[in-house]
């Protein structure tokens, strides 16, 4: 079983800085929160998530959103804190990541409806919201989803500053570190 880290470290996951993440279990949410499927209707919500939560050259434009909504809609997931849209979180399937440049091509063509690996392709939590649990509840229900669909890996890509906290969560690093959107990354995988 992945080790827990002490409280209070900071790790990059994807593209959002979530805190403790354990992806077999998670602590209690410190806020009231619910998570469901995202739709269409949530694009303007979900657009307004990822301007807080990302850098401008990080930052999926509406088209893109919906594109990944279209693709693979029981990947997609929004956290709501009462009626407002605070977080999301996209994944895609796919055949096996083994490189960087398995991930360039657009999602409408690395999107396999029958791939065996789970790509968790973004979290994005609101600035003001970030720091309370919300991201790793979304995580968790990405893995959960992967588990329930059978996929044998989940992968998704991540900066060097955390491999030791990967590695002793039993992640295993797949690549080298590379320049990936604007950062320098590895892709890193679990066994499902």
């Amino acid at each position: 079983m992945p080790r827990a880290i002490a409280a209070g470290r900071r790790i990059l996951l994807g593209r959002i800085f979530v805190e403790n993440f354990l992806p077999h279990k998670i602590n209690p949410i410190m806020i009231d929160s619910r998570i469901r499927q995202a739709s269409l209707q949530d694009i303007d919500a979900i657009c307004i998530v990822e301007k807080s939560a990302f850098p401008p050259h990080r930052q999926a434009s509406a088209e893109t959103l919906a594109n990944r909504m279209k693709l693979f809609p029981e990947g997609f997931f929004v956290i709501l804190c009462g009626d407002k849209i605070v977080g999301f979180s996209t994944a895609l399937l796919t055949d096996d990541l083994r490189s960087l440049e398995v991930l360039t091509p657009p999602d409408n063509q690395l999107h396999n409806p029958q791939g065996d690996t789970y790509y968790l392709r973004s979290v994005g939590i609101m600035l003001d919201y970030q720091r309370k649990g919300l991201g790793k509840a979304l995580i968790e229900k990405q893995l959960t989803n992967a588990r329930g669909l059978n996929k044998k890996r989940f992968c998704f890509t991540a900066s060097e500053d955390v491999e030791v906290f990967y590695t002793n969560l039993g992640f295993k690093k797949l690549t080298n570190y590379e320049s990936f959107h604007g950062s320098i990354q590895a892709v890193w995988e679990m066994r499902l």
